[in-house]
């Protein structure tokens, strides 16, 4: 088994409850992403095979441990012909991280449409085309030996678009839902710094307080984690010390896959003034 699957494999441990390993040293921040993605295995523990999820909205509580696992409580709110919906809720001791919703449904049968990536500047328009480059910044809760990322970030248009190519080169089971789970493990990375790339900033460079602290992804059609996949995003709007990032995820193929939308704080540090 990858390490990345390792870390999406959950612990059954009574009912509807489950237990995630943890993702990193000890006394670090939990990488949100990490939470998500254990948060939405755990709600597909609980329905059945012919339901696909549709819809997972997330919201980032506190600041977890790495080094500890997560035990996520699931809620079956929901459960109809043709769809469910689960809440969970992640938390280390009596301390609660994260709280999700999640919508699954059976396929059927409707119109199908999909939009398309904007065009890329010239040698920027295929991942090969790219350097590896890997995330924007350091990510020790992601196995980067098992996740190719290339970023390329355009203003070209006069309007900040990152795109960030990236799909995972260790073997995957065919599990649909396990490919989700680990296309919101990935795409959670730096999920908000558009906000502050459109001013010339960077979560990199300390000069803001920067985190998601809640996000939704709407899924269209299966994603294919170990193929190439592109988020493509931009920030439309920040005010009042918070901004948002919205994304198209689109697949080999060039189709939407899934949207996603994160909003978070993205609030400028003011300079410590020693007496």
């Amino acid at each position: 088994m990858s390490v990345l699957a390792a870390l999406l494999a959950l612990t059954p441990d009574g009912p509807d409850s489950f237990v995630g390993p943890a993702n990193g040293p000890t006394g670090k921040r939990a990488y949100g992403g990490h939470l998500a993605a254990q948060a939405l295995a755990a709600a597909c523990g609980t329905v059945g095979p012919d339901r696909m999820v549709t819809s997972l909205h997330v919201q980032f509580l506190r600041g977890g441990d790495a080094g500890e696992p997560v035990r996520y409580q699931v809620e079956r709110v929901h459960d109809g012909r043709s769809s469910s919906s689960r809440r969970v809720l992640g938390c280390q001791g009596d301390r609660t991280l994260i709280s999700a919703t999640a919508l699954f449904a059976v396929a059927a049968d409707g119109p199908q449409h999909s939009d398309h990536p904007t065009s890329c500047p010239r040698g920027a328009a295929a991942p090969e085309l790219l350097a590896r480059t890997g995330p924007i910044g350091p990510a020790p809760a992601l196995p980067l030996d098992e996740i190719d990322i290339r970023i390329h970030d355009d203003r070209e248009g006069g309007e900040f678009v990152r795109r960030l190519w990236w799909r995972v080169t260790a073997d995957l089971p065919e599990d649909p839902m396990l490919h989700a789970c680990a296309a919101i493990y990935v795409t959670d990375i730096y999920g908000v710094d558009p906000v502050l790339a459109v001013h010339g900033h960077s979560m990199t460079d300390r000069s803001h307080h920067a985190a998601t602290t809640d996000s939704s992804t709407w899924f269209h059609r299966d994603i294919r984690a170990d193929q190439w996949n592109l988020l493509e995003s931009r920030s439309p709007a920040a005010a009042r010390g918070r901004g948002v990032m919205t994304a198209g995820l689109f697949g080999a193929a060039g189709q939407r896959v899934a949207t996603m939308v994160h909003e978070g704080q993205a609030v400028t540090r003011r300079p410590v003034n020693n007496p």
